[in-house]
């Protein structure tokens, strides 16, 4: 089985993206072999209501029977807004969404504020994995208008540190030359975690990053059961995540079923 952690429909306010709907996901999934995916909106991040995005993305998974057998929905919520208790309660017991996703960068809070702590409570009391993207949009090319800071791993244990119990997907598990540099603190509590580093940029070969960012680095301090396979579609091309772990000669074949889609499995419960 092949599992796909971080995928996305929906539309990028500053450039133009293919394939972003379920039924073009779809037909790459075909292609590529890829079994199932954990979908989001990407239209939750800028709108106002994100809640509307969470319904957009449950109209679609309700317009195609074969969608419910291949994509796993996961809400976008925002903590700051009132009403994202109400929210949440829907996209759990309405909608059957899985997990949540959280963007502290583009929602303007700090990861580690109350009410970011309350909602990660509540998705672990409602067994719901809390996925984090690092960054949406690589820094360097990113648009003017855009979030220009991105979040560490060292921000990502300060969260896991204050609700240790919860599960967690990093997603976009990449550290650029200007972040700081991960602490032997907070590589202790993500170790201790219940955690999942996607793959999606990670490379298969030694690279620049104050970590020395690359899949060994991620395999070599966190081991076998924190990776998973994601390919961040529709901002990344498709063939790129697969030649990530192509190309990543230090994992046998054991290691690669757990990336592929073992530790998926066991997070999501499939």
């Amino acid at each position: 089985m092949l599992i796909d952690i971080n995928s996305y429909i929906g539309n990028w306010p500053y450039r133009g993206l293919r394939g972003n709907t379920l039924d073009a996901m779809l037909a790459r999934m075909d292609r590529f072999g890829v079994d199932k995916a954990v979908v989001a909106s990407i239209n939750g991040i800028h709108y106002v209501d994100f809640q509307q995005a969470n319904e957009e993305l449950n109209a679609a998974m309700n317009s195609n029977d074969a969608f419910k057998n291949r994509f796993i929905p996961f809400a976008t919520i925002n903590p700051i807004l009132p009403w994202w208790r109400d929210a949440l309660e829907i996209c759990h017991k309405k909608f059957s969404m899985k997990g949540i996703r959280i963007y502290p960068v583009y929602h303007k809070y700090k990861i580690t504020e109350d009410a970011c702590i309350e909602l990660v409570k509540e998705a672990r009391d409602r067994n719901m994995p809390v996925s984090i993207p690092l960054r949406m949009s690589d820094l360097r090319e990113a648009s003017w208008l855009d979030a220009q800071e991105a979040l560490t791993y060292n921000d990502i244990a300060s969260l896991v540190s204050k609700v240790p119990d919860a599960q967690y997907i990093v997603l976009d598990a990449r550290l650029t030359d200007t972040q700081e540099k991960t602490t032997d603190q907070s590589i202790k509590i993500l170790q201790d975690a219940d955690v999942l580093f996607d793959t999606s940029r990670g490379a298969g070969v030694p690279c620049k990053g104050p970590n020395g960012e690359s899949l060994h680095y991620l395999l070599k301090t966190f081991g076998p059961e924190k990776l998973a396979f994601g390919t961040e579609t529709p901002f990344l091309d498709y063939c790129s995540p697969f030649l990530r772990i192509a190309v990543f000669k230090e994992t046998d074949q054991a290691t690669k079923d757990l990336i592929w889609s073992g530790n998926a499995r066991r997070m999501l419960k499939i």
